[in-house]
């Protein structure tokens, strides 16, 4: 028998305080440090986790990634790239913080549903609806082995599996020749940097697909995974990322960028 709404709402109170107790008992007996700001206490502080809050505002995104058709590839961002976004990203990826994968699979969470929400009404991706994973296969962005050996992880599997629990995604894409780190390069550069830097597996012929990565900034990472997934056959329908990468100057302007083929 289901619980009435109010007395469920009630109980999810209830237990989140009790967690939230729990965690400030035991951060008195093994001391932590907040993964954004490196802060005693949790794993993400109060004043982060209010801060990471504010900035999660899910929105399409400003680059434009163009399928060979000539269609449109959306992408969708949870949140701007900065703040304790930013520096959370930086301990799941070069810290070795798995625990800072929590607050940021909430935000992916978030933007794969607004994308699902999405999809309903697009012709695209009429066929199925909301988080089916029928509807479209979560695809995610490779890392090098040398990072995943780093890491001792896969960052974006961990993100996606606390994500959507139970959503199986495909590591359907790989590195087939070495690439620099991005940071730092121009638009132009990231797109030198990564052409024909992708192989997809075969397996994925017909197969409707939805990108899923950490950060979004030129938007060459994606334009390659769309590269490669239909050279076999794939239809990429879009993307999910957890955050963008917008220059100040580019705030509510916001232009679109372009580097495909150049």
């Amino acid at each position: 028998m289901p619980l009435p709404s109010g007395f469920a709402a009630q109980l999810h109170d209830r237990v989140a305080a009790l967690r939230a107790a729990a965690l400030d008992a035991l951060a008195v007996l093994l001391p932590v440090t907040c993964a954004a700001c490196g802060g005693l206490g949790r794993a993400l502080c109060r004043s982060c986790a209010e801060q990471l809050a504010r900035l999660a505002a899910v929105r399409a995104c400003a680059v434009r990634v163009i399928a060979a058709d000539g269609s449109r590839v959306p992408v969708v961002a949870a949140c701007d790239y900065e703040g304790p976004v930013k520096a959370l990203l930086a301990s799941l990826k070069e810290r070795g913080r798995a625990d800072a994968a929590r607050p940021l699979s909430l935000l992916l969470r978030s933007a794969v549903s607004a994308f699902a929400d999405s999809a309903r009404g697009s012709r695209q991706a009429a066929v199925r609806s909301g988080l089916d994973s029928a509807a479209w296969v979560p695809v995610l962005i490779p890392s090098s082995a040398r990072s995943i050996r780093a890491r001792g992880y896969v960052h974006l599997a961990l993100l996606w599996e606390q994500a959507l629990p139970g959503t199986r995604s495909a590591r359907a894409l790989r590195l087939v020749r070495s690439v620099q780190d991005q940071a730092g390069l121009t638009a132009s550069a990231r797109a030198d940097n990564l052409r024909c830097a992708f192989a997809a597996e075969p397996g994925l012929a017909g197969a409707r697909v939805v990108l899923i990565d950490d950060v979004v900034t030129s938007g060459a990472t994606m334009r390659e995974a769309v590269r490669a997934l239909e050279m076999v056959g794939a239809v990429v329908v879009g993307g999910v990322v957890v955050a963008e990468t917008v220059r100040r100057s580019a705030r509510g302007a916001r232009p679109e960028v372009d580097t495909r083929g150049g």
